[in-house]
């Protein structure tokens, strides 16, 4: 095995973790999310489900020596974000203009602890890795696991605010801060 090889090897196990993780977190998210109406769990739970997609593109870009998969797999990533900002969006408006109060959640406040704890060195190992074998896919699936660990932080706060707090406009207004880096992370990948 060569020197180049075993960094895409470990990168590979990572991902595939990655869905794993997100396939748990994800299924947990959305139900409490859903539970509670928070917009900042249901864009977590979300994210989850498209960080799941982005990893599947990654493997698939990143197995192929052929330069238009890996162009078209780092777009198709890029997209995952562009969803994740008009789902925000709609949501977190539509809940604003309408005081579509989310209830609180403790289990939120669980989910978006544990992630903080997996995602953020997932994430940066991943990183770590791309930028080694400057492997742009691998690159854009690990920003799509540290905007998870950010969307982590974000949920602590909205959610955690209405529930020690009754802020319940924490939680909405908390997602809409998640865009202006997503939309960065798409323009970057996009190009």
């Amino acid at each position: 095995m060569s020197f180049v090889n075993e960094p895409l090897i470990l990168s590979k196990k990572l991902i595939i973790f990655t869905i794993i993780y997100n396939l748990i977190e994800g299924i947990f998210a959305l139900h409490f999310g859903a539970e509670s109406n928070s917009v900042s769990l249901l864009s977590f739970g979300l994210d989850s489900f498209i960080e799941i997609f982005a990893s599947i593109i990654a493997i698939w870009g990143i197995s192929s020596t052929n330069k238009k998969v890996h162009i078209r797999a780092e777009k198709l990533i890029a997209y995952s974000f562009l969803i994740l900002i008009v789902f925000i969006l709609a949501k977190s408006i539509f809940d604003l203009l309408n005081t579509n109060k989310p209830e609180i959640s403790f289990y939120g406040i669980v989910i978006a602890c544990i992630s903080i704890l997996v995602e953020g060195p997932l994430g940066y190992q991943k990183l770590k890795i791309g930028r080694e074998l400057n492997n742009k896919v691998l690159i854009a699936e690990a920003k799509e696991t540290l905007f998870c660990l950010n969307l982590s932080v974000l949920v602590l706060i909205g959610v955690g605010v209405n529930y020690f707090f009754g802020f319940w406009y924490f939680d909405p207004i908390a997602a809409l801060f998640m865009i202006p880096w997503l939309f960065k992370e798409f323009r970057e990948h996009i190009s």
